[in-house]
């Protein structure tokens, strides 16, 4: 765990405004009077306050949080081509965990390949190396047409198995596994049998959340940020956050602590609760991930931290739940799982019809009190990101 602390000029120009307001003296001689200048004198802290607080946030900042609130815009990541030839192929998805984020990008595959007259299978998996090779080893003997690892499976894991399916030639594609600015394959790491990816703006989402938490506390924050160092993208998206901070918040403070995904079901709770009493500065803490969330609530609440907020990445509908019922967690960076879907599915549609891989760029919406209804209530998985990427996917897909 590292902490850094800097000091902060909004502090300051508080104190100096606090100090001002008790030094000066109203009329006495009246004490209606001397009401009036009391609160003439709070409402003017008050004010100044809100100035300062107000002016430690670079406009850019807020520019990209409100950017960030707004339904995403679709734009085409590659020309328009026809799928005749899907009917009658076999698309095999790899799952890499059970969970409702994943559950909503298989769906709309499995729609959006069924639809073009694909037959498409699931191969559900509890997150183990051995069951992903298992479901390898199903999908060759099958003769499968593609195989699509989502979440992913990691690829640096299953070379021999990938690289079986690439001399059966099966492609094989990577999706929400390698950040947005990852090279494409063969380059990205433990990418040299894969035929195609498609990223995830997971260092987007960090710098949208550091933005969040600077806009939210004026410039101020006291951030606890929990990311899980064996997953590939994650201490990228740390440094992204702590970049951001650093540049556009010098009254900030963060500190980062990392838990093993291996961990996270038994001591997230734990490690945020020790975090939280070694230091009880820290006011926000974010987690890189949802699946989080379940530990960091109970951490804030054992201890009573009312005043700390909460937030996560991924848009899961119970994280937004969350955000409705005002339950600690403020904020959460989510992204479009039917839209991830169908932009997955068309990079496996251009694959198997002979067209070259596009460079995919999925997208986010930042959630809070603001406008997290519009997630639906309870929130549904994949809504309140409009009905572009699907329209917008659907018409590329020629007859």
């Amino acid at each position: 765990m590292y902490t850094f602390r800097k000091l902060s000029p909004v502090i300051m120009l508080a104190v100096g405004a606090l100090t001002l307001a008790a030094c000066s003296s109203g009329d006495s001689s009246s004490e209606p009077a001397a009401e009036t200048s009391s609160a003439s004198a709070a409402e003017t802290s008050a004010e100044s306050e809100a100035a300062a607080a107000d002016s430690a946030v670079a406009q850019s900042v807020l520019d990209a949080v409100e950017a960030a609130k707004g339904v995403p815009v679709f734009t085409a990541q590659g020309e328009a081509f026809s799928i005749a030839e899907i009917k009658g192929k076999k698309i095999f998805e790899i799952p890499s965990v059970p969970n409702p984020f994943l559950q909503g990008i298989s769906d709309a595959m499995k729609t959006a390949a069924e639809e073009a007259g694909a037959e498409y299978t699931i191969c559900d998996t509890q997150g183990e190396v051995a069951q992903w090779v298992a479901c390898f080893d199903q999908a060759i003997n099958s003769d499968q047409n593609l195989i699509i690892l989502n979440g992913a499976p990691d690829p640096r894991a299953l070379q021999p198995q990938i690289q079986a399916a690439d001399e059966a030639g099966i492609p094989v594609i990577v999706s929400h596994f390698y950040d947005d600015e990852s090279a494409a394959p063969p380059a990205c790491e433990g990418c040299e049998f894969i035929s195609a990816s498609v990223t995830a703006p997971f260092n987007v989402a960090g710098k949208a959340a550091a933005d969040w938490i600077i806009a939210d506390s004026g410039g101020t924050a006291n951030t606890l940020i929990v990311g899980g160092s064996d997953i590939l993208p994650s201490p990228a998206t740390i440094d992204t956050m702590t970049k951001e901070f650093d540049e556009n918040c010098s009254g900030c403070t963060y500190t980062v602590i990392n838990i093993p995904v291996a961990d996270w079901n038994t001591k997230t709770q734990s490690e945020i609760q020790a975090a939280l009493q070694a230091n009880p500065d820290i006011n926000y803490v974010y987690v890189l991930y949802d699946a989080m969330v379940a530990g960091a609530v109970p951490a804030v609440e054992t201890l009573g931290r009312t005043d700390v907020k909460i937030g996560s990445y991924n848009g899961s509908p119970f994280a937004l739940d969350f955000i409705a019922q005002g339950d600690l967690v403020a904020f959460n960076v989510g992204e479009d799982t039917p839209g991830i879907g169908y932009a997955t599915i068309d990079q496996g549609f251009r694959i198997l019809t002979g067209n070259a891989p596009v460079v995919t760029r999925t997208s986010i919406r930042l959630w809070d009190d603001t406008n997290v209804s519009e997630a639906g209530v309870p929130a549904v998985s994949g809504t309140g990101y409009g009905d572009a990427n699907i329209a917008g996917f659907k018409a590329l897909w020629l007859p």
